[in-house]
Order: structure tokens, then C-alpha cells, then sequence
């Protein structure tokens, strides 16, 4: 059964075509990188940014081919149906599947701790401000995320149910739509990247609540964690991360071609720099820590979406 996968981070996902090519010569051609979501969010920032420079490594370019959809299945199920042999990737933050059925682990490149924001009309300060609030009888509220199924989806019905707040789920195409909602007092809470809420928050114009992770985000460290303000459920520790994976049976000598050049670019200062100024944090694991990671994530987010009743999409 394939199931959803979180991150709250950023992946990428590789699948090659073999046809003419011997895996000695890998790459004989260009690599097209599947990007799961619409250009210009981080998804494709982290796609091009990676790509350009390990591209320069292997001497073929890497071609960004945007598919957004049900939260990342669209583009990731091209992928996990596409020749095993190293010529189309992709870029994803969430995975629809089993993973140990369908891909190869490559490379976490970063994380993107997830941020709950609430907009400037409810006026709350904090995340006691916001639990008095849904606790008052008769209140309307709504939290808005990236996509049904995926992290924020579990994460804000986590809270819903913590808090007895019967908030309205409002699904957007990705996180930039749910900040829109939020600056247009069109959603009360809404779940976004850290990096993309920190120039509205530093402008005043929505309020930090909660950071989700293990640990406080170096993008906007004055925000506590979900832990820290007393919520407990494995599932707020979760963050998102964007990775690269193959197909399963992509030969291991494309793998590990693959691997090394990806690592390498997300290792060079510059990238590292600029990923920085986005608001990514740096991971650049290697395909054995990638696995534990997605393990441990995997066993509570699954669990989650049984318990919630919530459908891979």
C-alpha cells in the first residue's frame, strides 16, 4: 500500500532511462530533475540550485521539469514508474510511498522546519494567546497548509484535536498560497517553510506561534518549539527536508555516481551561502543516515494518518 511521507524539509527523486547508454558512461545525456511542486518555492530553488552545480561535475545539464500535484504524488509516481537508470530525478518534500519499494535513498540535501504562524486579525501573541482563544466558546477557526495529507495536514489536526479546537482545514498547492491566506486574514493559522514566514514575520506581519523539530530553527531562533510550549506528540519534532532518491534498481554504480556529485555541490560554500539565505538548513547526509532518518519519521507519521483518518493522497 503506498503510503505518505512527510518531511516537513525539501527531496529530490532520481530515475533514469537507460536505453543507449552503458552505466560506465552514465551520464550520456541530460538528467531531468522532477520537481514536485510549483516553481518558485524552495522545491525548485534547491532543484536548480544543486542541479547547476552538479552538473558542472558530471558534464551533462540537469533539466527542472516542474510537477505539482496531490501533494507530490503526481510528480513522484512519474518517477517511481520511469527506467531505472539514472536520467530522470526529482525534487520532493513529501513521498507518497513506500520508499523501501520504490526509490533509493541518495541524499538529504536540507530541512525546512515548519513554522505555525497565526495571522495579525486574531490577535494573539503567542501560543497561550491562541490556546485561550480556541478554548471560548463558538470561536471559527482555520488553519491552512500546504497540501491534504502531507506534514502540515497531520500536524495542524494534531493540534485541532490537542487543543479541541474543531479548526477547518484549508488545503493550498504548496506553502506560498497558505502565507497569502495568512496575510489576507483568510486563514487564522496557517503552516509554512520558517524560511518563507521569516521576512513577514520580521515585518510585523504575522505572529510566530510554534517552530516544529527537535530543536529551535536558526532562520527565526526567538520562536519555541512545539515541545518546549508543553505539546508532546512525536509528531510536532518532525521537520521537513527536501532529498534526492532513484528508482528502485537503479544500478548501484548510477547511485553512487549520483550520490557523490549531489553531495558535493550541497558541500560547496557558495551553495551552502545561498541556501542560508533562504532559510534552508544544511543536511547533505549520506544514503545510510537518510534511511534511518526517513525510518523514524516514517513509523510516527504513518501511525498518525491511521489514527486521523487521513488518506495518502
Amino acid at each position: 500500500m503506498r503510503r505518505h511521507f512527510l518531511t516537513l524539509g525539501l527531496t529530490m527523486l532520481a530515475a533514469l532511462p537507460l536505453a543507449g547508454f552503458a552505466q560506465g558512461n552514465f551520464p550520456g545525456k541530460p538528467i531531468r530533475v522532477v520537481v514536485t511542486a510549483q516553481a518558485g518555492g524552495a522545491n525548485d530553488f534547491v532543484a536548480r540550485l544543486i542541479g547547476e552545480h552538479a552538473a558542472k561535475a558530471l558534464g551533462q545539464p540537469f533539466v527542472v521539469d516542474n510537477r505539482a500535484g496531490a501533494n507530490g504524488a503526481v510528480g513522484l509516481g512519474e518517477v517511481a514508474r520511469a527506467a531505472p537508470d539514472g536520467y530522470t530525478i526529482a525534487l520532493y518534500k513529501t513521498l507518497p510511498y513506500d520508499p523501501q519499494r520504490d526509490f533509493v535513498f541518495l541524499t538529504q540535501v536540507v530541512r525546512s522546519p515548519a513554522i505555525l504562524s497565526a495571522n495579525l486579525e486574531l490577535g494573539v501573541k503567542d501560543m497561550e494567546g491562541f490556546r485561550k482563544l480556541a478554548a471560548r466558546p463558538g470561536q471559527q477557526l482555520s488553519y491552512g497548509t500546504w497540501g491534504p495529507g502531507g506534514l502540515g495536514h497531520l500536524a495542524g489536526e494534531a493540534l485541532n484535536r490537542k487543543l479541541d479546537a474543531h479548526m477547518v482545514h484549508v488545503p493550498q498547492r504548496g506553502e506560498a498560497p497558505v502565507m497569502a491566506d495568512l496575510l489576507s486574514n483568510t486563514v487564522s493559522v496557517g503552516l509554512t517553510s520558517a524560511g518563507l514566514a521569516r521576512q513577514h514575520v520580521q515585518a510585523g506581519k504575522v505572529v510566530p506561534l510554534a517552530i516544529m523539530g527537535r530543536e529551535r530553527s536558526a532562520v527565526l531562533p526567538q520562536v519555541p518549539t512545539m515541545r518546549e510550549l508543553g505539546f508532546d506528540d512525536p509528531l510536532f519534532e518532525a521537520a521537513v527536508w527536501i532529498a534526492f532518491v532513484a528508482p528502485a534498481r537503479t544500478p548501484p554504480a548510477v547511485v553512487e555516481r549520483l550520490t557523490v556529485a549531489l553531495r558535493n555541490a550541497a558541500a560547496m560554500p557558495e551553495v551552502q551561502a545561498r541556501m542560508a539565505e533562504r532559510g534552508l538548513e544544511m543536511l547533505n547526509t549520506t544514503p545510510e543516515q537518510f534511511t534511518a532518518n526517513y525510518r523514524r519519521d516514517f513509523d510516527v507519521i504513518t501511525r498518525r494518518m491511521r489514527e486521523f483518518g487521513i488518506e495518502a493522497q
